[in-house]
């Protein structure tokens, strides 16, 4: 800790080591000494010297407290008092009275110090006490184990756990606190029963945090975990069902990871270990995606509020011409330096408002866009909707006003939603749709065939596309009877007045074959993998001239 704090003088003044009592000890005596022949050499008791004797009577009460106050009061006493004379040349000894009302200040400012500083200390200690244990179980907390190591300490032990008590809801409402606190000392003491030379610490009234080397570990975590498991928890003569789950940190050689930043790894596990119905779980790396995902999810509304979202553009070509008619947009996002893919922040937003806000910025930036795509008076730009924002009357009539006052060509801007939206409520959905017709823009349903397909939404709603999904056209082609499914599909659809937009055509033998079988639209790496609008429009003009 820094010696320019206060609080490093506190610890000083109310936490006394072995150490810190030896050196205070020489300083002291040290400090007697100097005063002594200071004393002495300038003429004895008959001058103020002998008031700097203050200064060691008051450091060893504040390390010793009252008691010591008062020993080392007497002690400076008597060698400037009877052991002093007045006038060390003459050799004129001093009054009795004079060192005797003398040492009654020593004693007395010994002594007050040294009170003064014990009473501190009690109350620090008692306040440190209630602080650093839980008020329920008088277990140690997460206090208790910061003040236990240094701030700056980085060195975490091999092995971190966490034990996680699952159920803590239903058990403290079946039986209420008190006795939730009874079970709570009885797994604290199973866990001190099975490990030796460990640090453990009730972090909250739902888990432990233990922390062990990786040779007790090995030795003893098994017999641990064994006993857990076959203990039963007895509340007034009734056994109680306690459901636990451990999570396991293990440190890694290459790894410089705080002790914090260690527990929480091992919670990761244990939640893991919860989420999956497993006794304990042993950390890995895809455990933090959960933490990743939140951390984006933060980042969100400033990212949307200053533009590091950005679009690119995948192009969707008319198998019979092969010409450009289409455009699907992609939202991208610039994130701590690198390029964050749509399946890696799109699906946590899709959980919330942002999910909305994403979507406003996407139309506005494709309705900017839009001029430097357009070739043709056919050309459209595809955006994707999510189940939050079809369902959204506001959005849905915010998109629209929005499209309008753009003066846009008519269904210069189309929208296609997943199949699993589209599904969840018919009857809604139609009418969304039906109302997103009424104002010129066109519609299609993506990834159909991924796996709730049925055949008979296609007449019930007003749709204008459908995509058959990328995996199911790459990967059903090699199988046997595969081309007949999407066959079936394309021929449907056509009946229905519907056109087919095929996806993951990646290879020229795909397209032909999706042509052959009637497929209207392609898209895919063929042709184009997703690209920024300049290079899209580049790319645009180039794919013209062919």
């Amino acid at each position: 800790m820094n010696p320019f704090t206060l609080g490093f003088w506190m610890k000083i003044l109310l936490f006394k080591s072995k150490m810190q009592c030896i050196i205070f000890k020489l300083i002291t005596g040290l400090i007697i000494v100097f005063v002594y022949v200071l004393v002495y050499q300038t003429g004895g008791t008959q001058h103020a010297y002998l008031h700097a004797m203050y200064i060691p009577v008051v450091l060893f009460a504040v390390m010793f407290g009252w008691k010591g106050g008062v020993f080392i009061g007497l002690f400076v006493s008597i060698i400037l008092g009877p052991l002093m004379p007045h006038d060390t040349i003459t050799g004129e000894p001093q009054i009795v009275i004079n060192w005797v009302f003398r040492m009654f200040f020593f004693v007395g400012v010994g002594g007050l110090v040294g009170l003064i500083i014990d009473m501190m200390r009690k109350q620090y200690q008692t306040i440190t006490e209630v602080h650093s244990h839980s008020r329920d179980t008088g277990l140690p907390n997460y206090h208790k184990y910061l003040m236990n190591f240094d701030e700056d300490e980085q060195d975490t032990a091999d092995v971190s756990l966490t034990v996680l008590l699952t159920n803590y809801e239903d058990v403290v409402v079946l039986i209420g606190r008190q006795a939730y606190a009874d079970i709570m000392k009885e797994i604290y003491s199973i866990v001190k029963h099975n490990f030796n030379d460990i640090i453990t610490i009730q972090v909250d009234a739902r888990k432990f945090w233990v922390e062990m080397t990786q040779e007790v570990f090995k030795k003893q975590f098994h017999t641990f975990m064994g006993e857990l498991d076959s203990k039963t928890f007895w509340i007034d003569d009734v056994p109680m069902y306690i459901d636990i789950a451990v999570g396991v940190y293990q440190q890694e050689s290459d790894a410089s990871i705080s002790r914090i930043e260690a527990f929480k790894a091992s919670e990761m596990a244990a939640l893991h270990a919860k989420k999956n119905k497993f006794k304990y779980s042993i950390y890995e790396h895809d455990f933090s995606v959960p933490h990743v995902s939140m951390e984006r999810l933060g980042a969100l509304p400033l990212a949307i509020k200053n533009n590091d979202l950005f679009l690119e553009y995948q192009p969707i070509i008319d198998l019979k011409t092969n010409k450009v008619t289409a455009f699907e947009t992609l939202v991208r996002w610039r994130y701590k330096g690198k390029i964050i893919p749509p399946l890696d922040f799109i699906p946590i937003a899709e959980e919330t408002r942002l999910i909305d806000l994403i979507t406003e910025w996407i139309v506005d930036k494709v309705i900017e866009d839009y001029p430097k795509l357009s070739t043709d008076d056919s050309m459209k730009v595809m955006i994707n909707v999510s189940q939050r924002n079809l369902y959204n009357p506001a959005l849905i009539a915010k998109m629209i006003n929005t499209i309008k006052k753009a003066k846009l060509k008519k269904q210069a801007i189309g929208i296609e939603m997943t199949e699993s939206t589209v599904m969840l409520n018919l009857s809604l959905t139609r009418t969304l749709l039906e109302n997103l017709r009424e104002a010129g823009i066109p519609m299609a349903i993506d990834d159909f065939g991924k796996g709730y397909s049925t055949l008979s939404c296609l007449f019930e709603l007003p749709i204008d596309k459908i995509k058959i999904d990328r995996d199911f056209v790459t990967y059903t082609f090699d199988a046997k009877g595969a081309e007949a499914l999407i066959e079936l599909i394309i021929t449907y659809a056509h009946k229905l007045g519907i056109e087919v937009i095929a996806e993951g055509v990646e290879t020229e033998a795909y397209a032909q074959a999706l042509k052959d079988l009637g497929c209207d639209y392609g898209q895919g790496f063929y042709y184009a993998k997703p690209m920024p609008l300049d290079k899209a429009t580049k790319w645009l003009k180039n794919h013209n001239k062919k």
